[in-house]
């Protein structure tokens, strides 16, 4: 079984070393940035951070599975909860995770197919676990969905770390298409002495959060709670339900005090750099508009500006951005002579889609890794920024993503969005406490 991890220890060398190592490959072609001065003050920005006495804290403690990027994690640490353990396949989100959680151990973060982990015994009790087992196979935007694809099995997994942690209580989260499964999720946690509640459908728009972003939350509860288990769940829903309507947040309100940028024109040049282009370092800002304010929270009002650079597009896609009116998509009659794919508009009017500053963005995805003309910036020529699609997530702007520039984007598109997860905490707090007075 794994050992804690003790959050008064912190391993600044990992991070000095992942930062080292990325500002070797960046090239400022304009010189625009000291990069020794930087790399310098990044150091002792972080320093400075991680050594606050609340990262020594924490009410309760979880195990987070899946854990991606970590956007479930941070709402949950936002809350007062702290990590000691999180796994992922996907080594560049455990490096994301690793570095913005230097308390934390390779022990204890887990780079590995969690069906390869099952039958060791590494799971330590602990009051909560969470996580979302990777979904694709059940997403209503997949188009080529198999009936038995593996990943849909995927949650069988995450029982049986329950099984061994033996957690008061589980969350796991998923897009509404596992609900087709649910009677056989609701039998395999029964098997293992789990009452599960009716899932919980919520889209982060309804919250007033700047995305229309829909996924199902299920609560499991232990069987040694039985005779309370009605109680807590009504605990759980009626705290969510509070936060409903609560702000009231769109996407402009999300990413329009970012500096502007533009698309990148350079071709094979993933670490070349400039103003123009956005830095993946690119010095400090001051974030102080309300939203600014909301995903900080906690946080100074001058932070770095992280992942803020854009992606390459020919001179076609850029004209098409340029022509677009927000809210206009590949239907839209500017773009015609120049459209790719006007011959098949049926399957592809959302292609290309302007999105509209006064409202909530669509649902943050993993497929901006592939492009982002579906996520055109409403008012300049080029796709949304990683930091962007971070913002409109609820990432704080000191959240660093480590990997490729397109790794970022599937690490922010597949991670729970930050700000929901703050409320899921909040609620899943008031049954642990209801739990201590038991």
């Amino acid at each position: 079984m794994l050992s804690q991890s003790n959050p008064t220890v912190l391993d600044e060398s990992f991070i000095i070393n992942q930062l080292t190592e990325y500002f070797s490959k960046i090239r400022i072609v304009d010189g625009s940035i000291d990069k020794d001065a930087l790399l310098k003050e990044l150091k002792e920005y972080y320093h400075k951070k991680f050594s606050q006495p609340e990262y020594s804290h924490a009410e309760y403690e979880f195990i987070d599975l899946f854990c991606g990027a970590g956007g479930l994690s941070v709402g949950l640490e936002q809350e007062g909860f702290r990590p000691i353990i999180a796994t992922d396949k996907d080594r560049s989100a455990i490096l994301t995770y690793r570095f913005n959680r230097p308390w934390l151990t390779d022990e204890n973060i887990i780079h590995e197919d969690i069906r390869k982990l099952v039958h060791q015994d590494i799971f330590p009790h602990v009051p909560l676990i969470v996580g979302g087992p990777t979904c694709q196979g059940f997403s209503v935007v997949n188009k080529h969905k198999k009936e038995n694809d593996e990943r849909n099995e995927l949650y069988k997994f995450y029982v049986h770390s329950v099984d061994q942690s033996k957690p008061d209580i589980f969350l796991m989260e998923n897009v509404e298409g596992i609900l087709r499964l649910y009677d056989e999720i609701e039998e395999d946690f029964h098997a293992i002495g789990y009452i599960t509640c009716t899932p919980l459908v919520l889209n982060a728009k309804d919250f007033g959060f700047p995305q229309s972003r829909k996924r199902a939350f299920i609560l499991g509860i232990n069987n040694r709670y039985s005779e309370i288990a009605g109680d807590l769940y009504r605990v759980f829903s009626q705290t969510i339900n509070a936060h409903l309507n609560e702000y009231h947040f769109t996407l402009g309100d999300a990413i329009l005090d970012l500096p502007a940028i533009t698309a990148k024109t350079a071709k094979n040049a993933t670490y070349t750099e400039s103003r123009q282009w956005g830095y993946t370092f690119g010095g400090f800002i001051d974030a102080q508009s309300r939203y600014a304010r909301l995903v900080n929270r906690g946080l100074p009002e001058r932070l770095p500006l992280l992942n803020h650079r854009s992606k390459f597009n020919n001179d076609r896609d850029i004209q098409i951005f340029s022509l677009l009116r927000p809210g206009e998509k590949s239907d839209a009659e500017s773009i015609q002579e120049i459209n790719p794919y006007k011959n098949r508009a049926d399957i592809f009017r959302d292609k290309f889609d302007k999105l509209l500053a006064d409202e909530p963005c669509k649902a943050i995805t993993a497929h901006m890794y592939y492009d982002c003309n579906m996520y055109i910036h409403p008012t300049q020529a080029r796709g949304l920024s990683p930091r962007e699609a971070a913002r409109v997530q609820g990432f704080p702007d000191d959240y660093l993503f480590l990997g490729s520039p397109n790794e970022w984007y599937r690490q922010i598109g597949n991670a729970v969005s930050p700000l929901m997860a703050r409320v899921l905490a909040d609620g899943l707090k008031q049954v642990l406490e209801r739990i201590n007075r038991a």
